[in-house]
């Protein structure tokens, strides 16, 4: 398969898994909590890390959608998201959640005839990946300045780096990283 030029992936919930495959696999979705460290040692083999359950897709907690796979994910060094599911009913009917006894719908945009209405744990995970963007951005406008610039702006960085450990306000964050971005346009 992979002389043919195929990729391969599969969920991982060991954490000495990067080790025990080693080249047999492209891309492994750790299931469940972030792991740094299991990211750093898939990107050792040359392969890439991705998250999947934190949490499984349809809950109503923006936030949590938002942290998990926004910023804390870009900090854990993971490089993508395998979730279930964007839109999986249960029962008879998406848009019930009671319509069965075991488990309620996955659902992260409900459909309609022209399109899909989002819900609010997919907003959460929309201002996720924005506020990937906006790191990203200060990120390349921190690397093209001189080096004696980088240095104290990439404290900064690191600043807010520490801001997501310790579960501050993601608005706060981003906000902060705002005005990092424009003090930088100035400078």
């Amino acid at each position: 398969i992979k002389k043919a030029g195929a990729k391969t992936f599969v969920t991982a919930i060991e954490f000495n898994f990067p080790l025990l495959v080693g080249d047999l696999v492209d891309i492994a979705i750790w299931h469940g909590k972030l792991n740094p460290l299991f990211a750093k040692n898939m990107h050792k083999l040359h392969h890439k890390a991705w998250s999947y359950g934190n949490p499984q897709c349809g809950k109503e907690e923006p936030e949590t959608y938002r942290r998990n796979y926004g910023l804390a994910l870009w900090k854990a060094d993971y490089d993508g998201v395998c979730d279930y599911a964007y839109q999986c009913t249960m029962g008879k009917k998406i848009w019930d959640d009671f319509d069965f006894e075991r488990y309620r719908d996955h659902v992260m945009a409900y459909p309609t005839i022209n399109g899909v209405i989002p819900t609010i744990q997919w907003e959460g995970w929309r201002e996720g990946v924005d506020d990937v963007k906006y790191l990203t951005t200060l990120i390349k406008k921190i690397e093209s300045k001189s080096e004696s610039k980088k240095l104290k702006a990439l404290q900064k960085v690191n600043g807010l780096l520490h801001m997501i450990e310790k579960e501050e306000s993601l608005k706060k964050i981003r906000w902060e990283i705002i005005q990092e971005i424009i003090s930088s346009n100035r400078g």
